[in-house]
């Protein structure tokens, strides 16, 4: 409860009374007329946003689970209440700025992560022009001190987006957001949805939503109501689509609908219980990737020892998709699924983590369904393992990439080969998602200098003239909405001969082995 006194005064946690859609106020009370009254009461609320109400009745929704939650103990009250808060917090209305400092406070209360409290107060203290709300965050501030993040990480809160990859202020005031200057000129006309592909599990789901052309789209919600759960929804206006209407999933989602508007298509997601969600879109070919988790985003520690319980390793390419070929035919797929089952078992038995293949056979699995998995797992890591090629047969040596906005020519180059992108598709990628990773940026790249230095160590050793590439940046589409620190490991040059050969090795395999093994060993210890 630490994070209620700091709330008082702004938002949620300072009211003691909650309006109701017709102005009048509702006695905030554990003695009222219990949970449930209040759960219909913030319903109506929500449902009547919805409807185009003024945004306000989201704050007064917001306001009633939160109290709902702290007197009753009930999860979906608090989870109900960020989602609230996160509608309230758009465009220019004057409780936005309130509500994005209560919603990040909330956030952070359900984290118990104080130092989460400080960067929410330092976001909302940096965008605000509200001088009241930044007066509030101000205070949030010089309470919490003693937890603010290092430098890197604030930097990376308040670094501005290249223009190409921000909304435009109609788009955004619509809910809307735009596809960056990236094949702009082919957003005109109707789009084309050509799949829709769920995947789910217990506590996460994602559905990716594949389309012939880039295309505008629409994020919102609806609060659950008469017997249903709570749903998501993404408008894609003249958005066109002739397939299959409902695809049953189980789990958080519960299923997938599509409804035909006069506007264009929208697709559902009817979900269990409420959750998080994180919308964003890849470039080439271009999908729409749809999140939810009942998990809130975590914040992982770039310093200290850390709790690693699960660990995801991602064997590259696979089925059809050979991967890269080396001169002697060596198949990158076939050296990154036996590293794979050579590190597995040692990171289960010897540091007692539980370890969960993307793939375990010769079998293709998609970019996007190989996150979906690492996310559905709970997964602390996430490894993806792959063979370097290059037009050169003289490149060499080993290089770990993480995903983030940083301009690297190869990192680029690398990128758009295993994205089967273009090299802009792939920076444009690193430019919308990379400096929304938040902690993640910092403890990726850490971990992925401790894997480099192992693999220096373990492999280097033993094989002279292994050149250590370091850690780049680029904009790999399998680390995109990864839910922890990820990855992409380029264990050699697949195109250079002695690199192939010694890939072609059962000796050099289990040396990258050890090295992933001693890698997160490291990391768990706080090195």
């Amino acid at each position: 409860m630490w994070l209620v006194v700091l709330a008082a005064g702004c938002g949620s946690g300072g009211h003691r009374t909650a309006p109701s859609a017709s102005g009048s106020a509702l006695p905030i009370s554990a003695s009222a007329s219990g949970r449930a009254a209040w759960v219909a009461e913030a319903d109506r609320l929500a449902v009547s946003v919805d409807e185009g109400r003024s945004l306000a009745n989201a704050v007064a929704a917001a306001r009633l689970r939160t109290r709902s939650w702290r007197l009753y103990g009930k999860r979906v009250d608090a989870l109900e209440a960020v989602e609230l808060l996160s509608t309230a917090s758009r465009g220019s209305w004057p409780g936005a700025c309130d509500a994005a400092l209560t919603r990040g406070l909330l956030e952070a209360e359900l984290r118990n992560d104080p130092s989460e409290a400080y960067r929410a107060a330092y976001k909302v203290r940096a965008a605000s022009k509200v001088a009241a709300c930044v007066k509030s965050a101000k205070r949030i501030l010089a309470v919490l001190a003693t937890y603010r993040p290092p430098p890197e990480v604030l930097d990376a809160l308040t670094r501005s987006e290249p223009a190409s990859a921000a909304p435009n202020a109609s788009a955004l005031a619509a809910g809307k957001v735009v596809v960056p200057t990236l094949n702009a000129s082919r957003t005109a006309g109707p789009a084309r949805i050509q799949a829709i592909e769920p995947y789910g599990a217990r506590e996460s789901a994602r559905v990716v939503v594949r389309l012939d052309k880039p295309a505008l789209y629409q994020v919102g919600t609806l609060g659950a109501a008469s017997g249903r759960g709570p749903r998501l929804f993404v408008d894609v206006p003249q958005g066109k689509y002739s397939g299959k209407m409902r695809f049953d999933v189980g789990g958080l989602l519960q299923r997938v609908r599509v409804g035909k508007r006069a506007s264009g298509t929208r697709v559902v997601l009817d979900l269990s219980r409420a959750a998080y969600r994180n919308v964003f879109f890849l470039p080439e070919p271009f999908r729409l990737v749809i999140d939810v988790s009942t998990q809130p985003p975590k914040q992982t520690h770039a310093q200290g020892r850390r709790m690693v319980r699960r660990v995801v390793l991602d064997p590259g390419h696979g089925g059809h998709d050979p991967g890269a070929v080396g001169v002697f035919g060596l198949r990158e797929k076939d050296v990154t699924l036996d590293v794979a089952h050579r590190a597995a078992p040692l990171i289960a038995r010897e540091l007692g983590i539980s370890t969960l293949l993307t793939r375990d056979s010769d079998t293709y699995v998609s970019l996007a369904e190989r996150t979906a998995r690492a996310n559905a797992f709970s997964a602390d890591l996430f490894v993806s393992i792959h063979c370097n090629a290059s037009e050169s047969s003289d490149a060499h040596g080993v290089m770990t990439f993480v995903l983030d906005s940083a301009k690297d020519p190869l990192g680029s180059r690398v990128a758009a080969r295993e994205n089967d992108a273009s090299v802009q598709a792939s920076e444009e990628l690193a430019r919308a998602l990379g400096n929304a990773l938040g902690g993640h940026r910092a403890a990726s790249t850490h971990f992925a200098a401790l894997l480099q230095r192992s693999t220096m160590a373990s492999v280097g050793s033993r094989y002279r003239g292994l050149r250590d590439q370091g850690v780049k940046s680029a904009g790999f589409y399998v680390l995109a909405g990864a839910h922890m620190p990820a990855v992409l490991y380029e264990v050699s040059f697949i195109s250079n001969i002695t690199e192939e050969q010694r890939l072609d090795t059962a000796d050099y395999r289990q040396k990258l082995a050890d090295a992933i093994v001693n890698a997160i060993k490291a990391y768990r210890g706080g090195l």
